[in-house]
């Protein structure tokens, strides 16, 4: 905002208005709006009279939002806030208000209810923009705001214009909210608003490498144990499958020793950009350090001094305490990898030959036939040849066909398992000459979750058949056709990692790998490691609300279809072999960078504050945490370490409050499974220090008894004098917590504490 100008003959002053990205650092600023600031106006004096107006004739609302749509105007639930409308002498008065559920918050009107009130003008009769153009707001005048924060108004609209409208809004009394003299409408083609403020690429991610300064004294870390991979190659499925068996031994043997408990366990592999069997090891220990937290270091590297100056405990070490899990080693420089906005150009996007075939695999599929929809209605894709185990006979398979043929495209179902090469072959064969195929997208894949600890590799087989198998022998069948493009559906699980899908991740890193091994020679990929898509498919079908609030905690949100396809047609014209698109959380991501929790890939996406453990004391306390219970009574002891317990528990679950969270409850019983008992273990191991097995919560299946065992941990010296404790005074409530057994006598204990001794049948 500039001060007002010398001489000028009234108080007004100048401002402008601008934004960039989130994640933007550095980047260009756009300018949204200039205008003028004047001093307060009084607002006109109106009786509120009869309402409505006397004489008022109401309009049905029936399919308002749907024409809307056609129009290109595509309002979601949260935006639907016109309640009703009247029509009196060509003016309109309506009714808006917040959706239920959402509040005023800090806005002087919320945008939803002011847009809202925009959207009733629609019945003024404003003249209908040229074909290819919609009408958005351009010049706002004699804007005042009287009262804040309004959950609900009466809007008041009269055309001055063509094009342009005044507003009166005032509150449900007829007190008054806002006025606005005129605004003024202007046509633009609809083709200028699609690349607006990068619309196209804001979610789409790749993945670069930064140099890291080690820590000059990384001393006291214990030597790691190392498998190095870095002699031979392993080429294909078969053999990444037994490069991921080797890996899989060696950290199960690791993480379950007893006796190497505080062993770091070093991976160590050429660099995997453009190896598909190293990339699928690298997808595994993504997930599994998110499940062992602090154990597990990957390094990639080649080249003199790999990689023995890599694994030197020091390296090690500086990476751990540093709070990074993989590094490349580059020319005697370890470099970290990042997530990063990716930058794809502008221009036309990739062009398919109307006349060729397209192979969609897992086609009858729900990404599979938005994905084919699109490639017909934005590519112009005359042909396609849509591939699934289930074929014609896959639900929906019909009605996805007729659409297509609605579309002017000619479709081809075929029931078929890609993971076998013969049929594969016999797939890219059967095309015709005169429609060649000019295209893959491949889509199949399939799930087998659980946490490494409980997993078995012999279930390998069961993601990387349909994910692994199938692209390699689609890449082997179509080597020399000279496709145009070749795009491989994989999953954030493989750069990310994902605590339960360790076996997921390793499939989705040999596509993410096979991307990058044809791009290096001259044939066309990309991997797209995709987010949580807002549409249930085969793979996130099965997941509940509860599974979605607890990816909203992660900071990962869903992407709406329309979206995803926008990313799709990015990531189509990008040079990057791997991108990743996803729409992410940063209010999510800075609560994790606060409590100690973000994952390093995304350290470059938001601001790391001075790290904190999971109680939200400083990141230095977790070796006070047992100094300071050392020096309470031991009653206060059970109290402290149960308080921890069940707030780092009821986090989890996405509880405000510790609460909600009961002390002898079972842990499965208020909704943790086998992702949730690793994320627990995780918070408790941040908070005190102590290493904890991932079935901690199934070997001590109450808050209560968790809490026994980790003072037990915390404090394993057994405590002087008499095992009794003289009771005192105790505040009463569900804040006060039990306390176990062979601490406080019955009379210290709530009712939680009280229904745990009565369980067992003491006291």
């Amino acid at each position: 905002m500039d001060a007002p100008e010398d001489g000028a003959p009234d108080s007004r002053r100048s401002f402008a208005l601008y934004s960039r990205p989130e994640d933007g650092e550095g980047g260009a600023w756009t300018r949204h709006a200039t205008g003028f600031l004047g001093g307060e106006q009084a607002p006109d004096t109106v009786a509120p009279g009869a309402w409505p107006p006397a004489g008022a004739e109401p309009v049905a609302l029936d399919g308002f939002y749907e024409r809307l749509a056609d129009r290109g105007f595509g309002y979601g639930p949260a935006f639907q806030g016109l309640r009703a409308v009247w029509r009196l002498d060509g003016e309109v008065h309506a009714e808006v208000s917040l959706p239920a559920g959402r509040a005023a918050e800090d806005f002087g009107i919320h945008p939803v209810l002011l847009d809202a009130a925009l959207q009733s003008t629609n019945f003024l009769g404003i003249a209908e923009p040229e074909p290819g153009h919609v009408l958005l707001p351009f010049a706002w005048n004699d804007v005042a705001l009287f009262a804040t924060r309004p959950t609900a108004l009466r809007v008041h609209a009269r055309q001055t214009g063509p094009h342009a409208f005044s507003l009166v809004l005032t509150d449900p009394t007829g007190g008054p909210v806002a006025s606005v003299g005129s605004l003024s409408l202007r046509q633009v083609p609809v083709d200028r608003l699609a690349g607006l403020g990068g619309a196209g690429t804001d979610h789409l991610y790749q993945v670069g490498w930064t140099p890291l300064v080690l820590p000059a004294d990384a001393a006291g870390v214990a030597a790691p144990a190392v498998l190095d991979l870095t002699a031979g190659t392993a080429e294909g499925p078969e053999g990444a499958r037994a490069l991921v068996g080797r890996v899989s031994e060696f950290l199960h043997q690791g993480l379950t020793d007893p006796a190497r408990s505080g062993e770091p366990l070093a991976v160590v592999t050429g660099p995997p950009d453009a190896d598909p069997a190293v990339n699928a090891v690298w997808g595994l220990v993504r997930s599994v350090q998110q499940e062992q937290p602090g154990r597990v270091v990957l390094l990639g590297g080649e080249g003199t001094g790999f990689p023995a100056a890599a694994v030197d405990p020091s390296v090690v070490g500086g990476l751990l305490a540093s709070g990074e899990n993989q590094a490349l080693w580059r020319d005697g420089t370890a470099v970290v990898p990042r997530l990063a906005r990716a930058e794809v150009p502008a221009g036309a996007g990739l062009v398919l030959d109307p006349v060729g075939t397209v192979l969609v695999t897992g086609g009858t599929g729900t990404l599979g036939g938005l994905v084919a929809r699109h490639l017909v209605e934005s590519y112009g894709v005359g042909r396609l040849l849509l591939v699934s185990r289930r074929g014609a006979e896959a639900p929906g398979a019909a009605e996805l066909v007729a659409g297509l043929e609605a579309l002017g495209a000619s479709v081809e179902v075929v029931a078929a398992d890609v993971s076998d090469r013969s049929v594969v072959d016999e797939l890219v064969g059967g095309v015709p000459a005169e429609r060649p195929l000019t295209a893959v997208v491949h889509t199949a894949g399939a799930l087998a979750d659980g946490v490494f600890e409980a997993g078995s590799a012999e279930r390998l087989g069961e993601v990387f058949a349909p994910k692994a198998d199938a692209a390699w022998h689609l890449h082997e069948a179509t080597e020399g056709l000279g496709l145009a493009a070749f795009v491989l559906f994989s999953s954030g699980a493989g750069v990310f990692g994902n605590a339960g899908q360790s076996l997921y991740g390793s499939a989705n890193g040999f596509l993410d790998g096979l991307a990058g091994w044809r791009r290096e020679r001259g044939l066309p990929a990309v991997s797209l490691a995709w987010g949580l898509w807002a549409q249930a498919s085969g793979l996130t079908g099965h997941l509940d609300e509860a599974d979605r609030a607890r990816l909203a905690r992660g900071g990962l949100k869903a992407l709406a279809t329309e979206e995803a396809l926008v990313l799709f047609d990015a990531a189509l014209r990008s040079p990057e072999a791997l991108l990743v698109p996803a729409r992410l959380d940063r209010d999510a991501l800075r609560k994790q960078a606060a409590g100690g929790e973000l994952n390093p890939l995304l350290r470059g996406l938001v601001r790391t504050p001075r790290r904190t453990a999971a109680t939200g004391a400083p990141a230095d306390d977790a070796a006070d945490f047992a100094a300071r219970l050392a020096a309470l009574p031991e009653r206060d002891q059970h109290r402290e370490v149960l308080d921890l317990v069940r707030s780092a528990a009821a986090a989890v679950l996405g509880h405000p409050s510790k609460n909600a969270v009961a002390a002898a409850q079972a842990f499965k019983e208020t909704g943790f499974d086998s992702l949730g008992a690793v994320q627990l273990r995780n918070r408790l191991a941040r908070a005190t220090g102590v290493r904890l097995p991932a079935t901690l919560v199934f070997d001590h299946p109450t808050p209560l008894a968790l809490a026994r065992h980790l003072r037990s941990e915390l404090l394993p010296e057994p405590a002087a004098g008499p095992a009794a404790v003289t009771p005192g005074p105790r505040a009463a409530g569900p804040d006060a917590g039990p306390v176990p057994v062979d601490g406080p006598a019955i009379a210290d204990l709530d009712i939680d504490g009280l229904v745990a001794r009565a369980l067992r049948g003491r006291g």
